[in-house]
């Protein structure tokens, strides 16, 4: 990590008093159970979903059942409604078992992180999800703001979340900065008006994140500079 790097991310940390966090793939690990909960469903109705795929056509570019659907041109004796139905209630299964952990440093980030910035998650899936997967790792106080999927009448990569998130937090979406790990998100944030961090992972190595602020290859690399 170059001290120019670290140099930007300390800039940006005392230009802000907010911080809006991504959850999935973010802080929890919870990306690969999503994956599982959309193809358990999709199987019901004789279609496998390509993991691989997955990752960058759902998870980072938010395309969703309609994409899947207009990819493979699927002819599905179910409405697209129905599936989102049917895939909340087995991902959520998998939230409230405490299967899906948060990843080794979030608690720590998070903490570093509030010393002198307000914290709220802005995420796609559900609130009460959210709440289930913290409560089981103790962490759900770290986090006074969390807004799901139901805060906002459109989801990322459209602004509404990230907007309503700095509304929540009583700050200028200008004096907020969002942290993220997908696509999606880094539109959302621009569109809003917040510079967007990335933290890469081993899910969105190879997508291009032009327009973000900064970079970091790694949720231990931006810990290692928050400490720097």
């Amino acid at each position: 990590m170059t001290t120019s790097l670290k140099d930007k991310l300390h800039s940006l940390l005392t230009d802000c008093k907010a911080a809006i966090l991504d959850f999935d793939g973010l802080l929890a690990d919870s990306e690969p159970f999503h994956y599982l909960a959309y193809n358990e469903v999709f199987e019901r109705y004789g279609h496998t979903l390509n993991k691989e795929e997955y990752w960058v056509e759902w998870t980072s570019k938010g395309k969703g059942i309609a994409g899947e659907i207009e990819r493979h041109n699927l002819k599905l004796d179910v409405d697209p409604v129905d599936l989102r139905k049917q895939k909340f209630e087995v991902y959520s299964r998998f939230c409230q078992s405490g299967e899906i952990k948060l990843f080794p440093l979030a608690q720590s980030m998070a903490k570093i992180l509030s010393v002198k910035h307000k914290l709220a998650i802005a995420s796609g899936s559900w609130a009460t999800d959210i709440r289930y997967i913290l409560e089981n790792a103790s962490a759900l106080n770290l986090f006074p703001v969390i807004l799901g999927k139901e805060s906002a009448a459109r989801e990322k990569p459209h602004p509404d979340i990230f907007i309503n998130a700095a509304e929540k937090l009583g700050h200028a979406p200008s004096e907020c900065f969002v942290l993220e790990d997908a696509l999606k998100g880094l539109h959302a944030a621009r569109e809003a008006g917040m510079p967007c961090i990335i933290l890469r992972n081993a899910l969105n190595r190879n997508i291009d994140f032009a327009g973000a602020e900064l970079v970091f290859e790694s949720l231990e690399d931006f810990v290692s500079a928050l400490k720097a």
